[in-house]
């Protein structure tokens, strides 16, 4: 089951998503805070040993049979694919994605992301995980839909007061929702597959969509008795339209997209059964279903999958040690590298840094929902600050996510003095796990490489300003004397009517403050000066004149960065743009030194905290870019012309002839200068230039192409097209060291010159390089062209057919790839290689940004 396309937003929309949410979840917060404020957080343990070890089981055996059923929705999945797998397999896999997706933010996205992950690694291809996610959100929202439609219509009022919504339109949707699950089975039973264009979705079989309603149906009814059970028996609805108030408060948590639906899962069921449940009785059973629905399972699912990287990891070196000793390739080749590093899933820990970050998000969301610690008052906190805290928490665990050494050092000083003020307040829950995780980063610290750990600010007005923010809204809320001593966390406070505005301010003041301060901490390490010295320049000109290919040429933009391997035989050049290190072309130099030269580059990006993204790159070196964990994604096509038999005459050749003929007609000459005799045509040539990007309404891009710099344009034979001794076009030649492929790089003719001029260049071109004993003539790269449309494509192939059958108003894609093709070339694949999943569409808008030179440029082209 193919998903659909999502639609490009604007900068304005992509704020508004997070506003809405932290709305959302400040008017939940304030909610929960007027209803539980009566209850004493302080005797929380001590209600929940009191709930029996009878309740507890029976809250474990309904979270079981829950999470047990949801691995049938894989089951059915797999045989809507017709890709069968063993239970171990997919009950893994389901397990994962669904404990990790129940916790956190964006819960189809993270569950689709772990889903992929774990049968990606038993070969499953693409295009069927694909399917198997999107029947999976289709079998879950069946389910959904037939519990939260009969609510809205059984009790249109509450549900409307729960949701916000008038009567009408409750009792409108819930007929919608209802009728949607009857049209499904309807169009399972009689219907026919949908296609559009390249998009094809398959109807299931009747038996199984029946079987998608049922199965999804009796897990959410178990999903709601586990929360049930805990309920206090005096005064506590029937099941099933408790049933109904649960499945609608966990929609309307799902759709907020907060993490885990936290805080308005709890508001919508307050205003939905609050009414019939002790406000005492509700709080102790919504933290105690927290606790056996998500944090156990979420430990668990951790464990399985560190567990199951460790397991991959040893069948990987086990296949490596396989495939080098049988493999007959040279001994510098086979062996490593000193120094080089390996995949990280060779070498697993459960101390990773991705599930330590986990633990302090949770860490950080209970200190910043619940805020106020119970207990003792031996040092006095108050819940704004405990907030802040927790907030501050949120922001060390994407700092740790990313492996700084920054945000090891600051979490692990927050995570010490929480556990001290918690201790002393009584809170030995909070205590205790702040303590654990704060021993668990001691061990480790190696794992937190990226980044400096103290490094002195280049501008020092960014930390003094958060550190003074933080200082004065800590100081106002506990020694000033004149704070409201607010006893309510920050979102709830922040718009209570019980605040002043003074309070507000300082509330406000201190989040600013840690923002800001996050913002230092994950700020990325720079790497060096932006383009090179001549000392550097030196060496890049040497092993370009011994080596290099045409695309090398590059290197002399001015524009670029380089990293040289050890021996100083090989180079990449590159640039940095955000979290990209985007290198131009593959490596450069002795191709014995390639190895070495990757595996060092991949580590000086892994300590400043980037992402390595090789772009238009040949086939030639895909092992090893694979070897280093990237991934390949076609970037477009080539377009090289043999020279040994190419030749105008013949009907294929027609149109060129044609067009020669005519050019020449027109008057225009050809002119072929070697790179010595080019200054005196500069002023000329600047001219031509300048009308072109004037005409484009564009600018210089460089780095994937020449600009027009005199230095630059004097480096290379140079091809001028005159009209009554008027340069009217011209072209820079790049030819490779060894001798045989000859390339054109930068391009500029008069917007009111010939139509045909262009056309004529090219051929003139092609035949001075064949009369000049070269072996091919490459016209430069077709993007997007040859992307996959079979049953197959990937994600981003998709993406790109789109862009090339829909994006002609932006880019003329088509149009340039039969101009190409017009000179009958081979073509040749071309790739970028970068990380993939989820970070994909990120680096590719990097790329775009640098080789655009913006998205602005890349839109003009």
């Amino acid at each position: 089951m193919s998903s659909s396309s999502r639609r490009s937003v604007g900068p304005a929309r992509h704020l508004l998503a997070p506003l809405v949410m932290l709305g959302l979840l400040a008017a939940a917060a304030t909610l929960l805070h007027r209803t539980f404020r009566h209850y004493s957080w302080a005797e929380l343990g001590s209600d929940l040993l009191a709930l029996g070890p009878g309740v507890a089981l029976a809250a474990l055996v309904a979270t079981a049979i829950s999470y047990l059923t949801m691995t049938g929705y894989d089951a059915l999945a797999l045989r809507y694919v017709e890709h069968p797998l063993p239970y171990r397999r997919y009950g893994l896999a389901s397990f994962i994605a669904t404990a990790f997706g129940n916790n956190l933010g964006a819960s189809a996205v993270v569950g689709a992301a772990l889903r992929a992950r774990v049968y990606s690694s038993w070969q499953v291809p693409g295009f069927a995980i694909t399917r198997i996610i999107g029947f999976n959100v289709v079998t879950l929202a069946l389910g959904a839909a037939v519990l939260v439609g009969s609510g809205m219509l059984y009790d249109p009022a509450r549900a409307g007061e729960a949701l916000h919504l008038p009567g009408a339109a409750v009792l409108v949707v819930g007929s919608l929702l209802l009728a949607s699950v009857v049209g499904y089975l309807v169009w399972a039973a009689t219907g026919r597959a949908i296609g559009w264009r390249d998009w094809r979705i398959d109807r299931p079989s009747p038996r199984l969509a029946v079987a998608q309603v049922v199965l999804s149906t009796f897990e959410w009814l178990t999903m709601a008795a586990a929360l049930y059970v805990l309920l206090p028996a005096e005064g506590r609805l029937p099941f099933l339209p408790f049933a109904v108030a649960f499945s609608i408060a966990t929609v309307a948590g799902l759709v907020t997209n907060v993490p885990g639906g936290l805080g308005v899962f709890e508001a919508t069921l307050v205003v939905m059964i609050g009414t019939t449940t002790s406000p005492a009785g509700l709080a102790v059973a919504l933290v105690a279903y927290r606790l056996c629905y998500f944090v156990l399972p979420l430990l668990l699912a951790a464990v399985l999958l560190v567990v199951h990287e460790a397991r991959q990891g040893v069948t990987a070196l086990g296949s490596a040690r396989t495939a080098a000793a049988a493999a007959p390739t040279p001994a510098a080749a086979a062996a490593p590298m000193p120094g080089a590093p390996r995949p990280s899933v060779l070498t697993p820990s459960v101390l990773t840094p991705s599930v330590l970050a986990l633990g302090v998000a949770g860490a950080g969301v209970s200190m910043l929902v619940v805020g106020d610690l119970p207990g003792s008052r031996a040092l006095d906190v108050s819940a704004v600050t405990i907030s802040l805290a927790g907030l501050s928490a949120l922001l060390m665990a994407r700092g740790l996510h990313r492996r700084l050494k920054r945000a090891w050092a600051a979490t692990l000083a927050l995570l010490t003095v929480v556990t001290v003020i918690a201790a002393a307040h009584g809170d030995l829950v909070l205590s205790a796990v702040t303590a654990v995780l704060a021993l668990l980063l001691v061990p480790a610290r190696s794992a937190f490489h990226r980044g400096a750990l103290f490094a002195r600010p280049q501008n020092p007005v960014w930390p003094v300003t958060a550190a003074v923010l933080v200082g004065a809204a800590v100081w106002w809320q506990e020694f000033s004397g004149l704070g409201g001593a607010v006893d309510a966390p920050l979102l709830a406070a922040s718009i209570s009517g019980d605040t002043s505005g003074t309070d507000r301010l300082a509330m406000a003041a201190g989040a600013v403050g840690v923002l800001i301060g996050g913002r230092r901490i994950f700020k990325a390490a720079t790497p060096g000066p932006q383009t090179a010295d001549d000392d550097e320049m030196a060496r890049v000109a040497d092993i370009v004149a011994r080596s290099g290919r045409c695309i090398s040429q590059l290197a002399f933009t001015g524009d670029k960065r380089f990293h040289f391997s050890p021996g100083g035989t090989a180079f990449l050049m590159y640039q940095v743009e955000g979290r990209s290190w985007v290198v131009m072309g593959d490596p450069v130099g002795d191709p014995a030194d390639f190895r070495e030269l990757v595996w060092s580059f991949i580590e000086e990006i892994d300590r400043h905290g980037g992402r390595p993204v090789f772009y238009n790159v040949l086939a030639d070196h895909a092992d090893l870019y694979r070897e280093c964990g990237l991934s390949l994604a076609k970037l477009g096509e080539e377009a090289v012309v043999p020279l040994e038999e190419f030749t105008l005459s013949g009907k294929a050749r027609l149109n060129l002839r044609t067009c020669r003929n005519k050019s020449q007609r027109l008057g225009l000459a050809v002119e072929f200068v070697a790179p010595e005799d080019v200054a005196p045509l500069l002023p000329a040539l600047r001219e031509v230039s300048e009308a072109w990007l004037a005409d484009r309404n564009g600018k210089e891009k460089r780095f994937s192409l020449g600009a027009f710099d005199e230095e630059y344009v004097s480096r290379f034979p140079l091809v001028v097209v005159r009209q009554e001794e008027k340069i009217i076009a011209f072209a820079t030649l790049w030819t490779g060291a060894d001798g045989q492929q000859v390339q054109v790089d930068l391009m500029r003719r008069l917007p009111d010159g010939p139509s045909t001029v262009m056309t004529f260049l090219f051929v003139e071109c092609i035949l001075w390089a064949k009369e000049n004993g070269f072996a091919s003539f490459s016209l430069g790269m077709a993007p997007l062209s040859g992307l996959r449309t079979d049953a197959t494509p990937s994600f981003w192939d998709r993406v790109g057919h789109l862009l090339w059958t829909h994006g002609e108003q932006f880019y003329n894609f088509k149009g340039l790839r039969k101009f190409k093709q017009g000179f009958n070339p081979q073509w040749q694949t071309c790739y970028v290689a970068a990380p993939g999943g989820l970070a994909l569409p990120n680096v590719m808008m990097n790329v775009a940004t640098l080789v655009g030179g913006g998205v602005r440029g890349v839109i003009r082209g």
